[in-house]
């Protein structure tokens, strides 16, 4: 913050407020929010609804303040008693505007995201955030291998009894907040289409994308399996993602950069004639939140560093006909990558 020029930080809840203090509040339309202002300590300001909650957090001093109230004006006054300044403030990218908006005016601060600050501590996990994000990729496996262990007895139900069986499978193994996208033939030509009442019918593609999260930290994974005997096209189209998906995790060495794995992938799929069938990044960071820290996508110069979890989904999509995608969570360790997931990559037919 010094370094940048930024008086005071304020982060409001969200995924970088449960990462530095462990307070997982939702929030409401209450001003909720840590204060980072050095060299002062800093202070947190609630409701006093939230006393109970929120007084244990590893937070030196505490302003509470009562409905009928106004937070603003209780927050400038603090800042002033304490003696510090607060021209440029830096607010939590998530923040609600209605708070950002209120905060400049009472302070007469200049604002930015405070992204840029919490950014980098997060980007790189340790050896305890790793463990969660390895186990939870792990339950992913099994909660997909278990749904999908009906085979044919999927035909003539739904993507949402698909969505609603992986639901339960991953609640079983401890992972929560799943957000499933279950995909029927022309569906899965759409990347991020929305799960509905389609019918899995036998010779159509079903893709299934679903995150989860496992002690706090996201895991995320894509297949795509086919009912009845595959086309020709259907198996050359998954043949190049998945050579494209070996080529960008061959990819993920010492030396290189993120971009570097995008490109793996894109030359791969462009050289067999479908570059323009693959219209996203190759991957993005995950962490406490599903996306996170710096992209697997062209020009990004991040290095790859011990530390960088992110995932690896190239996919190939036909408007109106089938798409496929395969994702796997890659670490980037000490020893060199590692692979998070186990679940068989190559075709599967039911």
């Amino acid at each position: 913050m010094a370094a940048a020029g930024v008086d005071i930080s304020l982060l409001s809840p969200g995924s970088d407020l449960a990462y530095l203090t462990g307070c997982d509040l939702p929030g409401d339309e209450r001003l909720l929010a840590l204060a980072l202002a050095p060299p002062g300590e800093p202070f947190f300001i609630a409701n006093e609804l939230y006393r109970e909650q929120v007084k244990d957090l590893p937070v030196p001093s505490f302003v509470f303040w009562r409905d009928g109230e106004n937070p603003y004006d209780i927050l400038a006054a603090e800042i002033r008693r304490r003696g510090l300044p607060a021209g440029r403030a830096a607010v939590a990218d998530a923040m609600p505007s209605v708070f950002a908006l209120n905060i400049g005016a009472a302070l007469r601060a200049d604002l930015q995201p405070a992204g840029f600050l919490t950014r980098p501590l997060r980007q790189y996990k340790d050896e305890e955030e790793l463990a969660a994000i390895a186990a939870g990729s792990r339950a992913a496996d099994e909660a997909l291998r278990a749904a999908l262990g009906a085979g044919r007895e999927w035909l003539g139900r739904t993507e949402s009894d698909l969505a609603e069986c992986l639901a339960r499978e991953m609640r079983l193994r401890g992972l929560e907040r799943a957000d499933i996208h279950a995909a029927v033939g022309a569906g899965a030509a759409v990347p991020h289409y929305k799960t509905g009442s389609a019918l899995i019918a036998d010779d159509s593609c079903l893709l299934v994308d679903f995150v989860g999260a496992y002690e706090g930290y996201y895991t995320d994974m894509t297949r795509t399996v086919h009912f009845g005997p595959p086309s020709d096209e259907f198996r050359a189209v998954y043949a190049a993602v998945l050579g494209a998906h070996l080529a960008a995790e061959e990819a993920v060495q010492a030396g290189n950069k993120l971009e570097d794995i995008d490109i793996a992938a894109r030359n791969y799929i462009k050289d067999l004639g479908y570059g323009d069938a693959f219209n996203h990044r190759t991957g993005h960071g995950i962490g406490l939140d599903v996306h996170e820290g710096a992209s697997v996508v062209a020009g990004e110069k991040t290095p790859l560093t011990p530390g960088l979890v992110f995932s690896v989904e190239p996919g190939i999509y036909l408007p109106g006909r089938f798409g496929v995608r395969i994702e796997n969570l890659v670490a980037m360790t000490p020893a060199g990558r590692r692979v998070l997931h186990a679940f068989p990559r190559e075709l599967l037919v039911f």
